[in-house]
């Protein structure tokens, strides 16, 4: 991030009311709590620089990028970590797993990521937490309610035309096919326990209930977020112009843990 938005966050941050709050101390067990170990730490991961515009690219693209890779800083969910918990570059946006969910792709991956989305689709995703395509949950409800909603849009926009250009548009990829044993199993599961909701042919509902065939999330390699979901519920983002949509509600009275991928 550039000098003065820094200056500027930290106008903003001495504007707000201090409250009474007992820190904790660090926890970290040894010798992580050694503070002198990010030296090696940043040694070895970090490069300080500022951001560099791409010549190449547009005003809006080049925002877009400072936005995602700075302030916005996506590659913290939705890059994969090493095991030293740095980003692996190689990854970039194409989804990790943390806290019991997956974050997904963002690139422009048709079958795992934003393909299939347009601009305007992404625009309202993170303004809103609601698009065609999907309904925000887990941590991105709240990145959305907290943080995204709250940007203006020329900078949602500027956010979604560099998105939509990280990665092939690889519409032809197809994902694996699960053995039929457990197609059978899951296609059971789903009838008795989402097809009320998400339709037989799971196209969903339009932002009532969202389609689950060609869904990004279902479509991920890694089952983890839809897991959650199905067990834990998930609740509706709740933002200034959001459609009003209904939360998900747990079934895990009703799925067990081995069920759940399987659906």
């Amino acid at each position: 991030m550039n000098e003065q938005d820094i200056s500027d966050l930290w106008a903003y941050m001495t504007t707000i009311d201090p409250v009474s709050n007992k820190v904790e101390a660090n926890q970290l067990p040894f010798p992580l709590n050694i503070r002198l170990a990010m030296w090696g730490w940043n040694l070895l991961n970090f490069s300080e620089a500022s951001f560099q515009a791409d010549p190449s690219k547009s005003a809006e693209w080049n925002r877009g990028a400072y936005i995602v890779q700075g302030a916005g800083h996506c590659g913290t969910c939705h890059t994969p970590k090493s095991f030293l918990g740095a980003d692996q570059d190689s990854g970039f946006l194409q989804g990790a797993s943390l806290q019991g969910w997956f974050a997904p792709d963002i690139t422009n991956n048709a079958q795992s990521g934003l393909g299939k989305w347009s601009q305007e689709d992404v625009v309202a995703y993170l303004k809103t937490g609601v698009n065609a395509h999907s309904i925000a949950s887990g941590p991105m409800a709240e990145a959305i309610e907290n943080s995204t909603s709250k940007m203006t849009d020329p900078a949602l926009k500027a956010v979604a035309v560099y998105l939509k250009s990280l990665g092939p548009d690889t519409g032809n990829a197809q994902a694996p096919k699960p053995d039929e044993a457990r197609m059978v199993a899951g296609a059971a599961i789903y009838h008795d326990n989402c097809s009320a909701c998400h339709g037989g042919d799971s196209a969903g509902a339009g932002a009532l209930f969202p389609a689950l065939v060609g869904n990004s999330i279902v479509a991920q390699g890694n089952p983890e977020t839809l897991a959650r979901v199905v067990l834990a519920g998930s609740q509706a983002v709740h933002t200034a112009g959001a459609p009003t949509t209904p939360s998900m509600p747990s079934l895990a009275w009703r799925v067990k843990d081995q069920e759940s991928p399987t659906c």
